[in-house]
């Protein structure tokens, strides 16, 4: 490398680092990746479309109970399957309360086995120590935590549905 080269790289680099001490500690590393181009003397090409992250071509469509039941549903942990069953509702309904009555009847029609009662499977559901749940007063009605939220995301491969929850009579 010649003198001028490393030179120029070496100012481009400090000019990166004078930005990149400014921003939040937690997207550094992204913007030091987006930067690397400019710091090498090429032009920083800007995406005219998101690309996913991962590769979704085998994860079931979360519209369909049956095909997420299919995928992850379990014969000999009852517990899983009560929480399969509550990341299809946050799939289709994001955080809003559901209740025991939906799960069990959800359950039923769908030939899951559930624990007799799930309100406890819920109320000691942790992920490496935090709750994935939170009880919401006396009604027997349950919501996911943020840990809850990202336990969906990761193991079952679903997004925060934005659909409104059916009313129960």
């Amino acid at each position: 490398m010649d003198k001028k080269l490393f030179a120029d790289i070496q100012e481009r680099l400090l000019d990166v680092n004078k930005v990149i001490t400014k921003l939040d500690s937690s997207i550094r590393v992204a913007a030091l990746d987006f930067l690397k181009p400019y710091i090498l003397g090429g032009n920083i090409k800007l995406p005219l479309h998101r690309e996913p992250l991962t590769d979704d071509s085998d994860d079931a469509p979360t519209d369909e109970l049956p095909a997420l039941v299919e995928k992850y549903g379990s014969d000999s942990k009852p517990s899983e399957n009560a929480k399969l069953l509550t990341a299809w509702w946050f799939s289709q309904y994001g955080s809003a309360p559901f209740s025991m009555k939906w799960v069990k009847t959800t359950g039923n029609s769908t030939g899951l086995t559930i624990p007799d009662k799930p309100d406890m499977t819920y109320r000691q559901a942790k992920a490496k120590g935090k709750s994935l749940y939170r009880t919401l007063g006396e009604g027997g009605l349950f919501k996911p935590t943020i840990v809850g939220e990202a336990f969906f995301k990761t193991t079952y491969k679903v997004k925060k549905g934005t659909k409104a929850p059916p009313t129960e009579k």
